[in-house]
């Protein structure tokens, strides 16, 4: 089930980035405003001036003296515009305990575990056992491209009851931007699965502290069918990155009808994935 709501603080998503706390507590003139939270993430050191790049994540905490207060200011932010930008707000939830953390952290591995155990057709403890005692492979050599599928549409197969797919995701997208916009249903992990980069591109862009984008789909695990369907209900068309998402319920596929490209992505360069599920473990942290 989801978390009690804080009745005196808002979370307010797809904020601009350019929004400051003080356009914050100018919007809400009138109101008792005690605190207000943009957090932010240092992206990457600037090439030239080699200054760290801080940047807001799109979104933010309002804390109110009262929750006629904090009414007062959902209806006047949720679905308005802040400096040209739609938001949309909710009652915040309390922060997770560390019980919590750990345990997604462990939802994250099992799942990693349980999707590999499915590609080999093994049980997860053997996979990874199998993984453990896997010398390291020669990188593949440059055989003949297979067309690529396009994976940015809904997959067929048996609905998931927990998960949620997530396509028209802005490439800049992650993981931990994506687990800020479902928090008030308070997701248990969220995986946004990157783009395939060949091997002397990667290390490139890990030298000059640039990003991996996305394959511009998602998934996203909830505790229950409740908090799943709140999800598709409540943030389907939602904003993120300036891109309208689409959120449907994710679907469990037989094997044999996985998109070779998605197979492929898991299969890529060890550096690639280790970062994806570097910074996944980083959010459930």
């Amino acid at each position: 089930m989801s978390k009690p709501i804080i009745e005196e603080r808002l979370y307010i998503g797809n904020i601009d980035y350019s929004v400051t706390e003080d356009d914050l507590r100018a919007y809400y003139e009138g109101l008792l405003v005690e605190q207000v939270e943009l957090p932010t993430k240092t992206l990457f050191k600037h090439l030239k001036t080699k200054k760290p790049i801080i940047r807001t994540l799109g979104f933010g905490f309002v804390q109110f003296a009262s929750k006629d207060e904090a009414d007062q200011a959902l209806e006047k932010t949720d679905g308005k515009e802040i400096k040209g930008r739609t938001v949309f707000a909710k009652k915040a939830h309390p922060p997770p305990t560390e019980e919590e953390r750990k345990e997604r952290a462990e939802d994250w591995k099992k799942f990693k575990q349980e999707r590999k155990a499915r590609r080999e057709g093994v049980k997860p403890e053997a996979a990874a056992e199998k993984k453990a005692d896997k010398p390291a492979e020669a990188a593949p050599s440059n055989g003949p491209r297979k067309k690529k599928q396009d994976t940015n549409k809904t997959p067929q197969g048996v609905p998931s009851e927990d998960t949620v797919f997530v396509t028209n995701l802005d490439f800049k997208a992650t993981s931990e931007l994506l687990h800020e916009t479902f928090e008030p249903l308070n997701p248990k992990w969220v995986h946004v699965p990157p783009k395939r980069v060949p091997r002397y591109l990667l290390k490139q862009i890990k030298q000059n502290h640039k990003p991996l984008y996305n394959r511009g789909i998602a998934f996203v695990k909830f505790s229950d069918h409740e908090s799943q369907q709140r999800a598709i209900a409540e943030f389907n068309g939602t904003e993120v990155n300036g891109r309208q998402i689409i959120v449907e319920a994710a679907v469990n596929r037989p094997e044999s009808e996985e998109p070779e490209e998605a197979k492929e992505a898991e299969e890529t360069a060890t550096g690639n994935e280790a970062v994806e599920e570097a910074a996944a473990l980083e959010e459930a942290a």
